[in-house]
């Protein structure tokens, strides 16, 4: 496996940072998980009244299986010198701390360094490192989809949006802090020293938003939200007769239009003045709406789906999570791959969405109990059992 011998220390809580580490273990990085005596926020998450409900702690199986945990009260002199001991003997340390703690606990990049030359240090925030707002706490809902712009551009006319997916912000960040250590240890192998790497939620939905932001920038001016009855455009949502939503991608009109009108059975308005030209269309655009919810209404999804297959229309039927959990193709691709739980039996999961060609990954493990592993780790740096015991007995330590 690529990371197979990488060391990572992960003090870091929640979403982003603990799945980019657990990227990171897919590929075979032993990660430590290092974690208060209350432990990771995260093992609760999917307890929230806005959340699927589940006795299961999904939340925390996605975002930190293939670890081990260990349990330090880094508020006391000798759980933050183990955290420094453990640093030391590892590539890569990851945070998502504010500064104010990295400082109190000594965990800056200027406090690690000189413990460890080769250590790569990387660190996300809500904001960036720089600015008014470096020390403000911040998750995805606010940071990534909102204050990118991301949200503004998603509300309906009404401006009103559903319930925006848990993580959904976070887990695409860790992509980007994934690829910065990556970046990191890569330059490490040429100049045999670490560096300091990281990313931020703003940065990460501003790119995710880059279009919009790009066009602001440059002056452009945005048409104004309008209603379904307003269109501009037939790339609206569509209701079949089994009340499925449907939605299509013409991206390249000129070439789809003539199988898309043979698709949906209307082979007639391929040249129908109205429609036949980009420009025509778009100037009878609620005609061709209020044509085509006529002609979807009539059958069901499963129709659809086979029509716009056969004529190599992108598509979607907006689809349930029972069938996205389903979904073959999310099985025959890799997206989701089997996991055997000590408590819950065997589970699917879902992978990380990068892959090395003829390189396998580690097969995911269960997500650790609370300090699971904190004999073991002590045990690893070099302390002895009776200073194992004395830090348990003292509550530095906690073994679960």
């Amino acid at each position: 496996m690529l990371l197979q011998g990488i060391r990572v220390v992960e003090a870091a809580s929640m979403v982003l940072v603990p799945s980019a580490a657990a990227i990171l273990a897919d590929f075979g990085a032993e990660v430590v998980k290092v974690e208060p005596p209350e432990g990771d926020y995260n093992r609760k998450m999917h307890e929230l009244p806005t959340l699927p409900q589940s006795e299961t702690p999904y939340c925390f199986l996605v975002d930190s299986r293939s670890k081990r945990s260990i349990v330090l009260d880094a508020k006391s002199a000798d759980g933050v010198a183990i955290l420094h001991k453990l640093v030391s003997t590892s590539d890569v340390f990851l945070t998502n701390y504010r500064s104010p703690a990295l400082e109190r606990l000594r965990l800056r990049w200027d406090d690690l360094a000189p413990l460890n030359p080769r250590l790569v240090y990387a660190s996300a925030s809500a904001f960036g490192e720089a600015g008014p707002e470096a020390d403000k706490p911040g998750y995805d809902t606010v940071v990534y989809w909102a204050r990118s712009g991301l949200e503004s551009s998603l509300l309906t006319p009404e401006g009103t949006l559903g319930q925006l997916a848990g993580g959904a912000g976070d887990h695409p960040t860790a992509l980007a802090l994934f690829g910065a250590v990556a970046l990191a240890l890569f330059a490490r192998e040429r100049t045999g020293r670490g560096l300091k790497v990281g990313t931020s939620l703003l940065a990460a939905g501003a790119w995710a938003n880059s279009w919009n932001i790009q066009a602001q920038l440059c002056g452009a001016t945005f048409p104004p939200k309008l209603p379904r009855s307003q269109a501009r455009t037939f790339g609206v949502y569509y209701r079949t007769r089994d009340s499925r939503m449907l939605k299509f991608a013409l991206v390249n009109p000129e070439k789809l239009w003539a199988p898309f009108c043979h698709a949906v059975g209307r082979p007639d308005l391929v040249n129908d003045p109205r429609f036949a030209e980009a420009g025509a269309r778009r100037a009878h655009v609620q005609e061709l709406i209020a044509i085509l919810d006529q002609i979807f209404a009539t059958e069901d999804a499963a129709h659809w789906k086979a029509r716009l297959e056969a004529h190599d229309i992108p598509f979607a039927v907006l689809p349930t999570y029972a069938e996205v959990a389903g979904d073959p193709q999310m099985r025959a691709s890799g997206v989701l791959v089997d996991l055997d739980h000590p408590r819950f039996g065997r589970l699917a999961t879902v992978d990380s969405p990068i892959s090395v060609a003829g390189v396998p990954k580690a097969p995911p493990r269960a997500a650790p109990d609370l300090g699971a592993h904190t004999r073991e780790v002590l045990g690893g740096l070099g302390y002895t059992e009776r200073q194992i015991r004395d830090f348990l007995a003292r509550g530095v330590a906690v073994q679960g």
